[in-house]
């Protein structure tokens, strides 16, 4: 029994044996059929064919690894080498693109249709065996290498592109050849053409001969090429010498050269599919995955679509940039060598006409007249020569058609004026210790906010056609004035303290009829009128006369406003003193406003050409100084009031006149106790002071 189950045994291991040599058997046999039928499509030139069966065949071998078929495994990479290669040199053979000489590039469709009538059978063969984008990007930098770029180092000559198609009949095929040349004086103007013309021009044969216009496949072409093109055109085409863009004359020129070089992006860009819309659409599922790959793993999915643009605007921006330094250091140049401060007289005659004091305010309000309104007054040359130089490079600008030329000049302009509100430490020293300088420079940065502000609308075309009706200097007209009208303040302050400063040598104005009291008053009073006329000569003929009204009236309301409130500390003034203080003080009322006009305005003309008589314009000038300063009437009626009767205090606060000088019921009732004794007359006039 026991003999029986070995054999058993031994027969079932035999049957094993013999049915995996027979598996053994079919497996070859059936690689041997797969390795004819590949064999038989590779000789009938049946690529795509060729294509699925070695694929199958390299599955089949994966499969099969470890199982004694390591030879077989081998013979399919063989195989799969042989074919790319066949592949590879048939490509080669339909784009031929390494002659230097004409033709550049010659395609034969033909030999990328295999056996059958599939124009793109050996394009698909190459996606099937996965070797597409390593055979495209090989092409593609031969495409580039020796046929673009060649044509690309022809810029900015005109060219000569022509096309070539020869038919052979018999086998039903043809040829295009491409050819280009600098064109030559004999051709005519129809036979010429850019550079970019003819880049395009040829990325359009190899798309619908090469590629016949498969969406998908110019896609990937695109990936490879493109970036090498652009780059190359930005070297060959577009990049400006350092001259150029130091030289912002030439920005125009730039500007319409790089227009035409953004022209051509957008046309490659679109004639390659780089939007990857049409292409995905168009292809298969499988074709997207590998499009979608290669185009995101390619340098121009990295550096985008926009090389041409971007290079172009760094130019731009550069050229701008230089531009805008050139202008701000010549304009500080010009600024920084004025030592001299020659000045030159600007504005029109107009008729002064009295306004109310703005001593209150710090500054004029944004909607009252302009300096322009307010007559003539000088600035200095250079200031004029700034303005012209921004007048000229916003009207260039203009001129430019660039929104963003005349932005980044703007810019400029806005640069240059902080050289006027935001002054140097020294110049801003100078103004502050020198008056006339401090005038002047009020004056120069009044005209620039109002040659500013009509900038915009004197230039043509108007900015606001290229940058909105937004875009004005306003903001920046309003820093100058308030600049200037900071300097001025200043300087008004600075001189009144001088002027106040002086009255400190008469120790004030009590008991002035003693002789050595008496004589130091007069001299204060006789200083205070020198410096005021002083005051008028240097500043007079600087600022327009309205301004300069304005300006000395604050100065004298400080002064006069420091004797009344010395003059009302009395607390008993002598029947004496109140004959001597009108005969010391009632120089400053009479001779004050006309010594504070200056000889400018003294001689009732600004200007050579006035339009009003002497007499005339001093009386409207002296108006408009006790509109300035209040003080004056104040005075004039607080020196009054010391030589007249106790009724007439009463008759006159009564009327309101005293109101109307400046007069407070309490300041009334303490100069009446400080002149009359107290009688019951005196009394009755406090009473009537106080209860009104």
């Amino acid at each position: 029994m026991s003999d029986l189950i070995s054999q058993h045994k031994a027969l079932q291991q035999q049957i094993a044996e013999t049915q995996q040599r027979a598996a053994k058997l079919r497996l070859v046999a059936d690689v041997e059929k797969r390795q004819a039928h590949f064999e038989a499509c590779l000789s009938a030139d049946e690529y795509l064919q060729a294509a699925e069966c070695l694929r199958g065949l390299s599955e089949f071998s994966q499969g099969q690894q470890g199982s004694g078929f390591s030879g077989f495994v081998q013979q399919c990479r063989d195989q799969r080498a042989a074919l790319q290669e066949s592949l590879q040199e048939l490509v080669d053979t339909a784009v031929q693109s390494e002659s230097p000489h004409q033709p550049q590039l010659v395609i034969s469709p033909n030999w990328l249709t295999g056996a059958g009538t599939d124009p793109q059978e050996v394009w698909q063969a190459l996606q099937s065996l996965g070797s597409l984008q390593e055979v495209i990007s090989k092409l593609a930098k031969h495409i580039c290498q020796h046929v673009l770029t060649p044509l690309l180092r022809l810029h900015p000559y005109p060219v000569c592109f022509q096309t070539h198609l020869q038919r052979d009949l018999d086998e039903g095929s043809y040829t295009i050849e491409v050819s280009y040349s600098v064109a030559g004086r004999q051709q005519g103007e129809e036979e010429r053409c850019s550079v970019e013309s003819a880049v395009l021009q040829c990325l359009q044969v190899l798309k619908q001969h090469a590629f016949g216009n498969n969406d998908s496949l110019v896609c990937q072409l695109g990936s490879m090429l493109w970036p090498d093109l652009a780059q190359e055109y930005i070297t060959h085409c577009m990049k400006p010498s350092q001259a150029l863009l130091a030289d912002a004359s030439q920005l125009r020129n730039m500007l319409d050269h790089f227009s035409t070089a953004e022209e051509f992006e957008t046309a490659a860009v679109q004639l390659l599919h780089l939007g990857g819309g049409v292409a995905a659409a168009a292809a298969s599922p499988e074709q997207q995955e590998e499009g979608a790959a290669a185009v995101s793993g390619s340098p121009r999915a990295e550096a985008g679509e926009s090389r041409i643009h971007d290079f172009a605007q760094h130019c731009i921006d550069k050229a701008m940039h230089t531009k805008r330094m050139q202008v701000v250091e010549e304009a500080r140049d010009i600024v920084v060598r004025d030592t001299k401060y020659e000045t030159a007289v600007v504005g029109e005659d107009v008729l002064l006409t009295p306004r109310q004091s703005e001593q209150q305010t710090a500054k004029p309000e944004p909607k009252g007249p302009s300096l322009q309104e307010a007559g003539p007054f000088k600035i200095t040359k250079v200031t004029h020569t700034v303005m012209q130089l921004m007048g000229g490079v916003i009207q260039e600008a203009v001129s430019s058609g660039s929104p963003a030329v005349l932005q980044s000049m703007c810019n400029a302009v806005l640069d240059v004026a902080l050289l006027f509100t935001s002054p140097s430490p020294k110049l801003a020293e100078q103004l502050q210790q020198v008056a006339q300088l401090s005038c002047l420079h009020y004056n120069n940065c009044q005209y620039l906010a109002h040659e500013l502000v009509t900038l915009p609308f004197i230039v043509r075309p108007p900015m606001g056609t290229l940058l909105g009706p937004k875009w004005q200097f306003l903001e920046v007209a309003g820093d100058l004035k308030e600049a200037g009208q900071a300097q001025l303040d200043f300087q008004i302050r600075r001189q009144a303290q001088e002027v106040v400063g002086l009255l400190g040598a008469a120790q004030g104005f009590q008991k002035v009829t003693s002789g050595q009291k008496g004589i130091a008053a007069r001299r204060v009073v006789a200083q205070v009128l020198h410096s005021l006329s002083k005051l008028g000569d240097a500043l007079g003929g600087i600022l327009p006369s309205q301004v300069y009204v304005q300006a000395a009236g604050q100065v004298l309301q400080h002064v006069l406003q420091t004797i009344i409130d010395d003059l009302m500390s009395i607390n008993d003034i002598s029947v004496d003193e109140s004959e001597d203080l009108p005969k010391i003080l009632g120089p400053l009322v009479e001779e004050g406003p006309l010594a504070a006009l200056g000889r400018a305005h003294q001689s009732g003309s600004h200007s050579p050409k006035a339009a009003l008589s002497p007499a005339t314009n001093k009386r409207v000038l002296l108006q408009t100084m006790k509109l300035a300063a209040p003080a004056i009437v104040k005075l004039q009626e607080l020196l009054e009031l010391m030589d007249v009767r106790l009724v007439e205090f009463e008759d006159r606060w009564e009327s309101g006149r005293l109101q109307t000088c400046g007069f407070e019921s309490q300041e009334v009732i303490h100069l009446v106790k400080a002149l009359f004794e107290d009688t019951e007359m005196r009394r009755r006039v406090l009473h009537i002071v106080a209860s009104t």
